[in-house]
């Protein structure tokens, strides 16, 4: 399964980028149906995020038992797993709060600009994680064509 992260990874960052975008041109445009369409992106994105961080745990796992790959690739490897348990984290605490303010009925759950914000701020770490994961690859290449 650990070879899998990699295909389970982008389904949920393809989610959090798409649904930031729907909630912010929701905002713009003062749409209600582009923000129930961002939340369920978000839901989805949370329920995505689940197989990525136990297949990247399993990924991490198996990095982590070779000892001269593992010290070579220390820093992005550290780096790349402790923004993705951030990441998973955030995205489902971001979608729980969501589905809580919806579920209350709260006006602003599906309009104004605290969930498009919010959604905006998640992509651009998602952004982060990700771009931090395609270190920790190019780190890896390195060290097997170099060995």
């Amino acid at each position: 399964m650990a070879e899998l992260h990699p295909f389970f990874v982008h389904f949920p960052i393809a989610l959090v980028m798409v649904a930031s975008a729907f909630d912010a041109y929701a905002a713009v445009r003062n749409q209600v149906d582009l923000h129930k369409t961002a939340f369920i992106l978000q839901i989805m994105a949370a329920l995505a995020a689940l197989p990525s961080a136990f297949s990247g745990n399993l990924a991490e796992i198996a990095v982590r038992s070779n000892e001269a790959l593992a010290a070579a690739i220390a820093e992005s490897l550290d780096r790349h797993t402790d923004m993705g348990n951030i990441l998973v984290w955030l995205v489902i605490i971001f979608a729980v709060a969501r589905v809580f303010a919806v579920l209350e009925r709260k006006e602003w759950a599906l309009s104004g600009w605290v969930f498009p914000s919010l959604a905006l701020l998640l992509a651009v770490f998602t952004l982060g994680t990700g771009l931090a994961g395609g270190e920790l690859s190019r780190n890896i290449l390195e060290y097997f064509v170099g060995n």
